[in-house]
């Protein structure tokens, strides 16, 4: 009797553990590929989600998108600037071109041969060669001292052998090209004026060293801009983070929200700058035409390249994303259930 006792009791335990094993929580595996795609699903939700966030508070939204546009704003007028000044570097040959001076009582042959040599050279782009008695007539003929040149016993003008150089021949080409000038032996002298372009050069690059320097400080503001605003958005947002961490979410999951809508101060931000550019480079274009035509210069005011504007651009995303992210890891920490 009693194993016959034994075996309902048996099959009673087996059947309950059945029943709660079939009512209690599985496991299930998931790939890899359903943990991607399901990472990229809430990016985007999060990302449409800020973005409409901000879109319901215009005004204040706005404000910060127009501070941050116009702290870009400024360096990328200086980087315009500075596009547009480079041109006068590479057209130096226009106002002047090297004049080799040869020495007193070359031949013309020897000239004309040096002249072939020259022209070979690969920082040359065009030469002539001017003899002696062509010089003295280009002199007489332009000066009107015919009578006092009469009473010279001999010729003092030596021949010359006048260089362009190729456009936007970078300087340390230049006197290279110069020094190698020098070298020859029927050349008495070479004279450029190089004073005014130096003093471009250094121009040039005293405004990128001040592009450098007003950037870093307009980069610090709008990291300062965009993660005063992302605390107050934490601020407003305690009771909802508590939960959500109450509930199991992680640092990475609350701080989503906060890291997109500093990218979007940013993007927005850079759109807006760019669009300040053209809007100054249209109402400056006409103007500074006017002024080069007055000068008999060919200038034109070219408006900020499709570089340079993508650089403004990514650089004001990540400026936006690195504001919201350092103002999150400072106060998200001290939110706790």
């Amino acid at each position: 009797m009693s194993e016959v006792r034994r075996k309902p009791a048996a099959k009673t335990n087996d059947k309950r553990a059945q029943d709660k094993q079939s009512a209690g929580a599985s496991l299930q595996k998931i790939g890899k590929r359903k943990r991607l795609s399901s990472w990229g699903a809430h990016h985007q939700l999060v990302a449409v989600e800020t973005l409409l966030r901000l879109l319901k508070n215009p005004l204040a939204s706005l404000l910060t998108w127009m501070v941050v546009a116009i702290a870009l704003t400024l360096p990328g007028a200086l980087w315009m600037a500075l596009d547009n000044m480079q041109q006068f570097s590479g057209r130096f040959q226009e106002s002047g071109r090297i004049s080799v001076y040869l020495q007193p009582g070359t031949e013309t042959v020897q000239g004309r041969e040096l002249t072939q040599r020259i022209d070979q050279l690969p920082g040359v782009a065009k030469t002539e060669f001017i003899d002696a008695d062509t010089a003295l007539e280009d002199f007489r003929r332009n000066s009107g001292l015919d009578a006092a040149l009469d009473f010279l016993p001999e010729n003092p003008l030596p021949s010359v052998i006048l260089v362009e150089p190729p456009l936007q021949l970078p300087h340390a080409e230049l006197m290279n090209l110069v020094t190698q000038l020098k070298s020859y032996q029927l050349v008495d002298s070479v004279q450029m004026d190089m004073a005014w372009l130096e003093r471009l050069q250094a121009i040039l690059d005293l405004s990128e060293r001040l592009i450098w320097v007003l950037g870093i400080l307009l980069a610090l503001a709008i990291l300062l801009v965009v993660g005063n605003t992302i605390r107050l958005a934490i601020a407003a947002r305690v009771d909802e983070i508590r939960v959500v961490k109450l509930v199991g979410g992680t640092d990475a999951w609350v701080r989503r929200p906060f890291l997109y809508t500093g990218l979007w101060y940013g993007m927005v931000g850079g759109l807006l700058a760019w669009l300040l550019l053209i809007l100054c480079w249209v109402l400056l274009q006409g103007p500074v035409s006017q002024l080069a035509e007055l000068y008999g210069s060919g200038f034109t005011l070219k408006p900020l390249s499709a570089g340079a504007a993508m650089i403004l651009l990514l650089a004001a995303m990540l400026l936006g994303w690195l504001g919201a992210w350092w103002s999150v890891s400072r106060h998200l920490g001290e939110i706790e259930p």
